[in-house]
């Protein structure tokens, strides 16, 4: 997998030292293969690995997003 090139941190609400990280990565699984951003949850930063990550497709981000809107609007 290519390195990640991070977006933004945010401090993550439920935790001390925890964030949430937002990154793009190009070419994640091998050559020619689609970019993804990558969503990040740490519950400490000091870890070396997110506790829980996801890859979105970029073809998909625009509905990811309109999902995230709907449901800031739900809690």
């Amino acid at each position: 997998m290519k390195e990640a090139e991070l977006i933004k941190e945010i401090p993550l609400a439920s935790s001390d030292d925890g964030a949430i990280t937002i990154a793009t990565v190009n070419e994640p699984y091998g050559a020619d293969s689609e970019p993804v951003v990558s969503l990040g949850i740490w519950l400490s930063k000091t870890s070396e690995e997110p506790d829980w990550k996801v890859h979105i497709p970029a073809s998909n981000l625009d509905d990811v997003i309109a999902a995230l809107q709907e449901a800031k609007k739900r809690v």
